[in-house]
């Protein structure tokens, strides 16, 4: 194993990744893993979630698309705490809505209503929320317990401490977690935008 995880972007091919000690599969069961593996991310390998060179034959880019967000920090405020949101960086893995629909309610205007709920019911969704574009103001990031990489069940690698060499998804994010597009639809490749959701991406 390599000192530090590490993941390394091969242009217009898979994410390389180095020094992984723990992977989780769709299933919540534990992947083997390598000191070095190469995982797919365009959507078409036959041995997801690695790479089989099939990027080559569909002519995958690692870049291109227009994403589904744009890259701005809006803010929340409540009585007692005010929550920040990047649309850019949003994965869509609707982890707020499903912990906490009062104050996250997407059919609403304003959509959050940091009032709704109490503070720590607001600080376990950002937590929660795999992709770091939920955050609350005067708070570093709030990063969960977890495998080094998770892979969404029909969606993307939610991944904790790794390093990539790309910059940050966008404005007010977080090295520390993030959230990497498997489906290879992204418009903010490599990062996940919720693409396969709205495309209806399947693992098979």
């Amino acid at each position: 194993m390599t000192d530090k995880p590490v993941i390394e972007e091969r242009e217009n091919g898979p994410l390389v990744v180095k020094g992984v000690s723990r992977m989780v599969g769709p299933d919540g069961a534990e992947v083997e893993v390598k000191p070095v593996m190469a995982l797919c991310r365009c959507g078409a390998s036959k041995s997801k979630p690695f790479c089989d060179g099939t990027h080559n034959e569909i002519g995958f880019q690692s870049r291109g698309g227009t994403p589904a967000g744009k890259d701005v920090v809006l803010s929340y405020k409540g009585a007692s705490v005010t929550v920040l949101y990047n649309p850019l960086v949003c994965s869509h893995a609707a982890e707020c809505v499903t912990m906490a629909p009062k104050a996250f309610d997407p059919d609403r205007r304003p959509w959050i209503d940091p009032d709704a709920e109490d503070a720590a019911t607001l600080e376990s969704v950002v937590r929660a929320c795999p992709s770091g574009a939920l955050r609350i103001e005067g708070q570093d990031h709030l990063i969960p317990d977890g495998a080094q990489i998770t892979i969404a069940a029909n969606g993307p690698y939610c991944v904790l401490g790794m390093e990539i060499d790309e910059k940050i998804a966008g404005e007010g994010a977080t090295a520390d977690k993030k959230v990497l597009c498997r489906c290879g639809q992204s418009g903010n490749k490599p990062y996940c935008d919720g693409t396969h959701r709205d495309a209806g991406w399947k693992d098979g």
